[in-house]
Parts: structure tokens; C-alpha cells; sequence
């Protein structure tokens, strides 16, 4: 029965939220027998990991439980240049010290899923910086230009006369060679990740290494339709507060609801096919399972008690149209600032470009808890007053705190 048990299991993790493993049949097998070395990659490009990397965590937890050494690689030196692998222009390079501030809670924030005790955890500076330039020499010449140009995001940069940074090309290389650096069994990343994940398994067999197994996993779509990325704005942070991160989902479009169920969740996925079904048939309406998907999410990273909260304080903020029992208070030095720089001191904006385009939206109102004033000058200056409210939408709140 415990064999049987476990081999559902495993045919559970093989398929769920996976968008394509190689090699599949050998890799079946492996998860049944000895220990694996593990890997998944994460380049501090933020300092908050979203539920688009953290349904791998979650993947790489169900690896865990089934016996298996999970190895995390933090990029700490892959940052500096950053993978290009879903991106539509030239990334900015990140500093050293951007880099360590960014990763300073990583950990924390991964440990909210994995047993970090069980964990392996490693920064590939460690092993990179170090690399000899003959050594890199003799790996790159196992690829060609071709093969780094042709990818897709690189073939759209280069039709459209975009540049492509020769230190681009070379990011999978030295992903690639994380793998060799802890002898991996198994890599998991995410789809946009599979030129990457099989430029590891060359990388080994060049090393006369075992060639990792490989599963990729689906891509998690955004609040606004895009793949959830840091670089867009367009997450659901894992240490999002329980009622901002319940009120995300809830905004979210009704066609993404059993996606987020399948990879964020491990509600059984015969409960999942019963509630689109029942959707479907007009028996259940698309907002009560939306409840059910928000409160499964908060539970996950914050818990019971703060999921049945977060569902109480959305249901008095949209419903009845109350304020936050609690808003989060962020304390300001300045007597003045714009409007625009008062949205991103107060991280209800990720740039002043999203600034900008909130105001333009008619989306951002300032003032007291019973006059909330809709902010439509971008070059406004707003007075700095104690208890001053700040909202952005219709989710986001902050309170101001004067230093």
C-alpha cells in the first residue's frame, strides 16, 4: 500500500504544473529509488519572491517530502547578469551591492515553504568567479552563436534591431554550469528556463558528469495577462500582506482562477475539475471559488487564522466599502514630495514609470480616512501630514507615519 501510495505520488509531481519533463521514463524511476541532488536556480533580481517562483518551491517541497536533497542556488553572480530568457530588451546590470540587498531575506521568505534545515542552499559566485577563462573557453565551444541568437526573445531583439549584450549569451553557460558545481540529478525551473536546463545537461556530459533530468514547469500568468515577473510589476508577492495578497486573486480574470489552483495550490485536483465543472453548469458562482483559491493561497504563506482575517477584511473593504481595519503605516521624512516620488517611497508603485501610469489611470487618492481625493496632476506636490492615506487602486493602502 505505501509503495502504491508513493507511486501516486510521484506520478502527481510528474504532472502537476509541469509543462514538459525530460527524460520522463528515467526519471519516474529515479524518484522512486536513491536520493537526487536536486537544483533550482534564483537570481536575486528583487528583494520578493512571487508566486510565480514560488510554485516552484512548492514542486521542489513535494520533492522534499518524497526524500529528495533539495539544492538551491542563489545567483548571486548569474544576477550581475541577468537571463534573458523571457526578456524583450537588454537587462540593466545589477551592482554587488543591489544583489546582497535584494537576497538579505531570500531565505526567510523560502523557508515559509521549504524545510531549510533539509535544504541545501549555495551562491554560484562561489564556484563562477573563479572560473578559469580557458575553462569557459572549452565549455563555449560546445554551442554556437546560433543556437544562443536563435532563441526566441533573442530572434525578436535581433529582427527589431534591439540590442543583445554578448554577456547575455553567455548566462546559460554559466547556469549550465551550476550543475556540474553540485553534480545535479534533477533541475526544476520554469518553462521560459528549458534552453537554460539543457544547456546543464551538455555542460555535464562535457564534464563526463551523469546528464540532469529535467522538468519544467508552466509559467503562472499575471494579474495583467503577462507571465508574473519582477522586471513587469505584475506579482503576487509571497510576503505580501494576507489581505493585499487576498485581494490580488480576488481581482484577478475568472479564466486564470484553476491555473493558480493547479500550481499554487495543493488542493487535490479532483476537488479542482469539480469546481470548474460545477462553474461551467452555472451551479457555483466564479467569486466563491475565487474565495476558495484566495483563502488556500493565504493559508499557505501566512496561514489558517490570517487567511479567515483576510477574507473578513476584503468582505468589509469591497463590500461595504470600509477603509482597512489595519493599514500598514511607512514612515516619510520629507515636509513635501511629489506625488509621483510619494507612490514609490511608500511601495504602492515599483517605479515612478507605474507611478505615472496609475495617476494617468485616475487610480491613486490621497487625504484623510473620510476624504480620499482622486489625484489626476502628476507634477502635484502633496504636504507630508501625520495619519495621511494613500490608496492605489482599489487594494492597496498605506498610512503615513511622519519621522
Amino acid at each position: 500500500m505505501e509503495n502504491t501510495s508513493k507511486q501516486e505520488k510521484i506520478k502527481e509531481i510528474l504532472t502537476r504544473g509541469v509543462e514538459q519533463v525530460f527524460d520522463l521514463e528515467h526519471l519516474e524511476k529515479a524518484l522512486a529509488g536513491e536520493k537526487l541532488n536536486i537544483k533550482h536556480g534564483v537570481d536575486p533580481t528583487g528583494p520578493k519572491i512571487h508566486l510565480g517562483r514560488a510554485s516552484a518551491l512548492l514542486k521542489l517541497k513535494d520533492l522534499q517530502d518524497l526524500g529528495h536533497q533539495i539544492i538551491l542556488i542563489i545567483g548571486d553572480f548569474t544576477a550581475q547578469i541577468g537571463d534573458a530568457s523571457d526578456k524583450t530588451a537588454m537587462r540593466r546590470s545589477l551592482s554587488e551591492e543591489e544583489i546582497k540587498k535584494n537576497m538579505a531575506d531570500y531565505l526567510p521568505q523560502m523557508g515559509r515553504i521549504l524545510d531549510m534545515e533539509k535544504t541545501k542552499v549555495y551562491y554560484n559566485g562561489e564556484w563562477l568567479s573563479r572560473l578559469a577563462v580557458k575553462n569557459l573557453f572549452l565549455i563555449a565551444q560546445n554551442f554556437t552563436a546560433q543556437q544562443m541568437i536563435q532563441r526566441r526573445n533573442f530572434k525578436e531583439r535581433w529582427d527589431q534591431d534591439k540590442p543583445i549584450g554578448l554577456h547575455e549569451l553567455l548566462y546559460p553557460i554559466f547556469q549550465g554550469y551550476d550543475s556540474v558545481a553540485i553534480r545535479a540529478d534533477l533541475e526544476v525551473g520554469g518553462y521560459d528556463q528549458l534552453f537554460n536546463l539543457q544547456t546543464g545537461r551538455e555542460i555535464q556530459k562535457f564534464f563526463g558528469q551523469k546528464q540532469q533530468d529535467i522538468m519544467s514547469l508552466k509559467m503562472l500568468i499575471g494579474p495583467d495577462g503577462r507571465k508574473m515577473s519582477t522586471s513587469w510589476g505584475n506579482v503576487i508577492n509571497m510576503a505580501d500582506a494576507p489581505q493585499q495578497m487576498y485581494g490580488l486573486i480576488m481581482s484577478m480574470k475568472d479564466d486564470l482562477m484553476f491555473d493558480y489552483f493547479e500550481v499554487c495550490t495543493r488542493v487535490p485536483m479532483s476537488r479542482v475539475a469539480e469546481l470548474e465543472n460545477a462553474m461551467k453548469g452555472g451551479k457555483i458562482n466564479p467569486r466563491d471559488i475565487k474565495k476558495e483559491l484566495a483563502r488556500e493561497i493565504v493559508k499557505i504563506f501566512h496561514g489558517a487564522e490570517a487567511a479567515v482575517s483576510a477574507e473578513q477584511e476584503f468582505e468589509n473593504v469591497f463590500k461595504d466599502k470600509k477603509l482597512p481595519s489595519e493599514i500598514f503605516q511607512i514612515e516619510i521624512k520629507e515636509e513635501e514630495l511629489g506625488v509621483v516620488d510619494l507612490l514609490v517611497a511608500l511601495n504602492l508603485a515599483s517605479s515612478k514609470a507605474e507611478a505615472k501610469r496609475l495617476i494617468e489611470q485616475k487610480g491613486v487618492k490621497i487625504g484623510g480616512e473620510d476624504n480620499l481625493i482622486v489625484k489626476e496632476n502628476l507634477q502635484e506636490k502633496i504636504k507630508i501630514e501625520e495619519g495621511m492615506i494613500v490608496q492605489v487602486g482599489k487594494r492597496k493602502f498605506a498610512k503615513i507615519k511622519k519621522a
